[in-house]
């Protein structure tokens, strides 16, 4: 916790405030009285703003309640607030204290008062860290209760004891005479009480709203991590492209080596698949090319009596020629109209005998 702490004493929302005091590592460094403004901390950045309300404008008790979640906990300590308060619940705001023990402070003020005291701190330019019922300043002794003569009033803490009442109300609400301290005690012992308070008011609808810092710290790592994130996918994007491009070398590699089985006659592998692709169209032939021209001319021949083939020649030019012989001149014929019926022209060149049987040189070219 920090050592600097400002106190301003308020009074009930409205008037000014009773005063302010200002402690630094245990002792006070500077105070003021009625309707003074706090001065500015100086050059202590992380000094902690406690007000102080009256300790007649809240009632505390110390209550005893079961493990609770602090959601349960909290309803818990407002059904016990209806049955000890007359003031209707909503405008009562219940502030419950931590477990330390078997049991736990629980605070009740109305909402308009501390409404009013939020109102005055902030219009002064401060926004508390803490709310603190006065007899709460006061160190707990380790036995009894100790009375601080404030204002007219006593404020009297002990153990489960924390109140500000007249001193004749005072005197009937103890059971054993109250130990009195003065005020260089109390102050002695502020910085003690400020360190072991059983609750703060600032709860609930009145907790401190937190303010969003920017932490460069988180910004920093953020941005280192974004960038081993863009590396990591540069250095992935770059492996795939070292792989895609080994696997093209390779792959051409084999298509050479390919190339040099299959062009045999040809001295240097400049461009493997234009030089395929032109030793193919060689061997098919221009026009339909051998494969489809000879298919027709065979089937021809099949589906065609007394014709036998005697000789099949193909040129670069997509031309076969085909020498048929029949028994006679009409079954040459047949032969020349089956094969333009399979989508061919068919030249017939003139029919001669020979060898008993009649001879034709059939040229066939697609259309």
């Amino acid at each position: 916790m920090s050592d600097a702490f400002l106190l301003l004493f308020m009074a009930d929302g409205v008037a000014p405030p009773r005063g302010w005091l200002r402690l630094r590592e245990g002792a006070v460094v500077a105070r003021a009285g009625a309707g003074a403004i706090p001065s500015p901390a100086g050059d202590v950045e992380n000094e902690r703003i406690v007000l102080v309300v009256p300790g007649e404008d809240v009632v505390i008790h110390w209550i005893e309640l079961p493990a609770l979640a602090p959601a349960q906990a909290a309803a818990a300590a407002r059904l016990m607030a209806g049955e000890v308060s007359a003031m209707p619940p909503e405008r009562l705001h219940v502030a419950l204290g931590a477990a330390t023990g078997p049991s736990r402070a629980m605070a009740l003020v109305s909402v308009e008062r501390m409404a009013a005291w939020l109102v005055q701190a902030q219009a002064l330019g401060l926004d508390p860290d803490r709310i603190v019922p006065e007899p709460l300043l006061l160190l707990p002794p380790e036995a009894g209760v100790v009375r601080w003569t404030r204002d007219g009033l006593h404020l009297l803490r002990g153990d489960t004891v924390a109140l500000a009442a007249e001193p004749d109300l005072a005197a009937l609400l103890v059971t054993e005479p109250p130990v009195p301290v003065d005020d260089a005690t109390v102050e002695a012992d502020l910085a003690t009480a400020l360190g072991r308070l059983p609750l703060d008011l600032r709860q609930g609808p009145f907790a401190r709203r937190r303010r969003w810092r920017t932490d460069w710290a988180l910004v920093r790592r953020l941005a280192a991590l974004g960038g081993l994130m863009l590396l990591a996918v540069l250095a992935v994007q770059l492996v795939l492209i070292l792989k895609y491009s080994l696997a093209a070398d390779r792959l051409e590699r084999e298509l050479a080596t390919v190339a040099r089985a299959a062009l045999p006659r040809v001295a240097t592998i400049t461009d493997p698949p234009q030089q395929l692709a032109g030793r193919l169209a060689e061997l098919r032939g221009s026009g339909a090319g051998f494969s489809a021209s000879a298919a027709v001319v065979f089937a021809a021949v099949r589906d065609t009596a007394n014709v036998e083939l005697a000789a099949l020649s193909f040129d670069d030019q997509g031309v076969l020629r085909a020498t048929a012989t029949a028994a006679n001149p009409a079954d040459i014929a047949a032969l020349a109209r089956r094969i333009e019926a399979g989508g061919f022209a068919v030249e017939s060149g003139d029919v001669r005998p020979g060898g008993g049987r009649q001879i034709a040189e059939l040229t066939v070219r697609s259309r």
